[in-house]
């Protein structure tokens, strides 16, 4: 299976709960994420962070499945057709 370009973005809206859990599954897929962009709003304690990653049809599901499962974790992936 071939890798193509995809883009995710995450919405966490509880940053004390999630944000340790989605760092880590970030961690887990570094080796295929191009450019990781956050913005933490520590005020309305939630966080906003967008990716371009580089991955296959498989990886992109297991990723946004993985943090799809997070409680209070909103995720959006987008596949470039290039």
């Amino acid at each position: 299976m071939s890798k193509s370009i995809h883009t995710i973005s995450i919405i966490i809206y509880d940053r004390d709960t999630a944000f340790k859990a989605v760092t880590a599954i970030l961690h887990d897929f570094a080796t295929d994420i191009l450019l990781r962009v956050g913005y933490p709003m520590k005020e309305k304690n939630i966080a906003i962070i967008f990716l371009i990653t580089e991955m296959t049809n498989d990886e992109i599901g297991a990723i946004s499945g993985k943090l799809g499962q997070i409680e209070s974790v909103r995720v959006k992936s987008t596949s470039l057709k290039i």
